[in-house]
């Protein structure tokens, strides 16, 4: 449903995953079961058990909210604008008509600067990658949080660990909503034009 102004009600294009978070909660549970019961067992002062206590507290808000943050939509359609939620922190606004298509790719987990071996297989990972028209110059790169991943030289790239699964099928329907958003877009920007000559 879109108003005159032609904001809209928020479309989720690329969701979140928690699957990494799961771990992360998984390896924190067992260190802060191991860590109190190695504190309630030895021989120390309450205000040592109260600064573990609090340590793991802070330990678990911490996961609790990068699971929050890792379960919100990576892509979603408000009006006329792309939201890209690749931090925790920070949501960016990219306009629709500048965004040219979504592919996908892949990209190495082995460590940057270690180059390629013949005899050792690499790793690699399912990318999103959104690509930004070249006039863009103001959108050419924004600050992300790498796991979740990149903004660099006019391409958004989202990392397939953190947002559900990619799929060629999920590409194309990304390639279709862009085409109807920007169609839409085009009918809305006639209408005043249109009614002006009447």
């Amino acid at each position: 449903m879109t108003n005159a102004a032609g904001d809209a009600a928020r479309e989720v294009w690329l969701r979140g995953n928690l699957r990494p978070v799961v771990g992360l909660a998984v390896a924190g549970l067992l260190v802060g079961a191991a860590l109190g019961a190695a504190v309630l067992l030895a021989d120390v002062s309450a205000a040592f058990r109260w600064l573990a206590a609090a340590s793991l507290a802070a330990g678990a808000a911490a996961i609790g909210g990068l699971a929050v943050a890792a379960s919100r939509p990576r892509l979603e359609r408000r009006g006329d604008c792309l939201l890209v939620r690749l931090s925790p922190t920070q949501v960016h606004e990219l306009p629709l008509e500048i965004v040219e298509c979504f592919f996908l790719g892949s990209h190495s987990l082995e460590p940057e600067g270690v180059p390629p071996r013949d005899d050792v297989v690499t790793h690699r990972v399912g990318t999103l990658v959104v690509r930004i028209a070249e006039r863009a110059l103001a959108y050419r790169e924004r600050p992300t949080f790498g796991p979740w991943g990149t903004w660099q030289e006019g391409s958004i790239v989202c990392d397939g660990r953190w947002c559900e699964p990619l799929s060629a099928e999920r590409a194309r329907w990304l390639s279709g909503r862009l085409i109807e958003a920007k169609r839409s877009a085009a009918a809305r920007r006639a209408e005043p034009a249109a009614g002006a000559h009447a």
